[in-house]
Parts: C-alpha cells; sequence; structure tokens
C-alpha cells in the first residue's frame, strides 16, 4: 500500500490519526522522535502535511511508539478509541516511565560496550536518532553499526509477535539499502527470549554484511551471529 493512491481526505484522516494518539500520549515531537528514530522535524511535517507521501513502512514504527495496531493508521473505516484496552500504558506517566527506561538502557548499554570496543582498537561514535545504529565502531576498514532496541514489555510484545518481526524486517530492509560503509550491524536488545526467536527465525540471512544479536553481561555484552 501507498500513500499515494489515498485520497487527500484520507491522508488528513491518517495526519489526524498520528496528531491525536501523540497527544493522547503527551507525547512531544522529541519524545516521539526518540522512540521511533525518525526526525522531530520530519515527524512535524508529516502531521501538517508538509511531507505528502507517509512511507508504508514507516505506519508499523508509528504503530509500535504509539502503542495502537497497525490498522489503526490504514483502515478508515473503522472509528477507534484512543484508549485501545485497559492494560495498555496511555497515560503521560507511564508513558514518561518508557521513555526513562529507554534512556535508562541506552545509558547502560553505552557505558558496558564503548570500554570493550575502545579495548579492542575501535574509534566509537555515538549517532544520531534515526541512523543506521545508535553506535559506531570504526577500525581500519571496518564500519560496525550497533542499534539499541528495547522491549519495554514481554507480555505486551510475546516473543515471535508480528510487530517485533515486521521491525526487524524493516531493520534489515534499512541495512539492505544503506549507501554508507558498514560491514557489520548488531542489534543490541535487552530481551534474550526475543533475541534467540530472531536468530532461529532469520538465520538464513543472506547480505554482504555480518548481522548478530548482542545481549549486556555485567563485563560488556556478548554475541550471538546469523548464519554461524
Amino acid at each position: 500500500m501507498s500513500n499515494k493512491i489515498l485520497s487527500d481526505e484520507k491522508l488528513q484522516e491518517l495526519r489526524d490519526r498520528i496528531k491525536a494518539r501523540r497527544l493522547f500520549l503527551d507525547l512531544t515531537y522529541q519524545e516521539l522522535a526518540d522512540k521511533t528514530g525518525m526526525s522531530k522535524s520530519t515527524l512535524q511535517r508529516y502531521e501538517t502535511g508538509q511531507i505528502k507521501n507517509l512511507p508504508y513502512e514507516k505506519l508499523f514504527v508509528l504503530s509500535e511508539a504509539l502503542e495502537v495496531p497497525a490498522n489503526y493508521f490504514t483502515d478508515f473505516s473503522k472509528t477507534y478509541t484512543l484508549n485501545f484496552n485497559e492494560n495498555n500504558l496511555s497515560n503521560s506517566k507511564s508513558m514518561k516511565n518508557i521513555i526513562a527506561k529507554f534512556k535508562e538502557f541506552e545509558n547502560l548499554a553505552v557505558s558496558r560496550i564503548t570500554p570493550k570496543l575502545l579495548q579492542k582498537g575501535y574509534k566509537v561514535e555515538l549517532e544520531p536518532a534515526g541512523a543506521l545504529g545508535d553506535i559506531l565502531a570504526i577500525k581500519g576498514k571496518e564500519f560496525w553499526y550497533i542499534d539499541f532496541k528495547f522491549i519495554n514489555s514481554i507480555i505486551k510484545y510475546p516473543t515471535g509477535s508480528g510487530m517485533q518481526t515486521q521491525d526487524f524486517y524493516m531493520r534489515l530492509g534499512r541495512l539492505a539499502s544503506y549507501q554508507g560503509s558498514v560491514t557489520k550491524y548488531s542489534l543490541l536488545l535487552d530481551n534474550k527470549n526475543i533475541g534467540y526467536d530472531f536468530i532461529d527465525k532469520f538465520n538464513k540471512i543472506r547480505l554482504n554484511v555480518d548481522v548478530s544479536i548482542i545481549f549486556l553481561t555485567d563485563d560488556g555484552f556478548e554475541e550471538v551471529f546469523f548464519n554461524k
């Protein structure tokens, strides 16, 4: 599905739903940018209509960040209430707690991964939101991107859930189409069950770069490769 086939009326409905859900969760553009990897200005332009066509794959990223099913943005025959179920973390206090937990996970990851990479002779750079990874480690001709993914709840996002699989597909697609220098890509997860599920499901990955899953340990990190 492409936004190009949507009428102006439906495009406006799509923009209204994004804005309504963001405001309902009391998220600023910057907070939503931190959750999606999109830039704050891009999100603003999506909502205001300055960017006319929202790529379909971005809807899955937004649906996860805004805690709604993907068809909230695609099925205009349904009228949704903003609160989808009683277990949905849809108040501002809960959302701020989630963002705080992600920041805590991000800081912990940087503090444990960076020393190990420096010991191995890598130059380490922190990447901006929307980059291929959150950390870029460079050594000679090696360009290793490490991408962070925080799973807030194993109950809410169970192992093997379609949303997690779709998210990983999108990350692999972004990797496959990346135009810059990259020789290795790793996804850092806070949940081993989902990590090993990815290893089982995607163990036939055929890319020109090494791909691995990383888990934090007390003294750094452990790494599991695909196709090895």
